[in-house]
């Protein structure tokens, strides 16, 4: 996710949870408040799915009256579960060689 992104999602969860993020904050210093946010949270989630991001933080807006945290809408990476030995010798049994 890039910072725009990140963006996006603060401002749905600010929308829907009523300002959880800038409540206690003087207006002047609202727009500081959030580029700080975004700048923590982009941390966390740059390597994340926006789609996916968003549909979590959605469905979270659907299932919980507390705003979500990184962790609530955070996918771990799976890991690679392709045996790449495997695929490997299988190629070479196509190709006709059994190395």
């Amino acid at each position: 996710m890039n910072k725009k992104e990140v963006l996006d999602i603060i401002q749905l969860i600010e929308k829907m949870y009523n300002n959880p993020f800038t409540k206690n904050v003087i207006p002047s210093e609202q727009n500081n408040k959030i580029k700080t946010i975004v700048e923590a949270w982009h941390e966390f989630l740059e390597n994340q799915d926006f789609n996916q991001v968003r549909a979590k933080v959605k469905k979270h807006i659907f299932t919980s009256k507390f705003p979500p945290t990184i962790a609530d809408i955070y996918e771990e990476p799976s890991d690679s579960k392709v045996n790449h030995e495997h695929l490997e010798y299988m190629r070479k049994l196509r190709s006709g060689s059994r190395d």
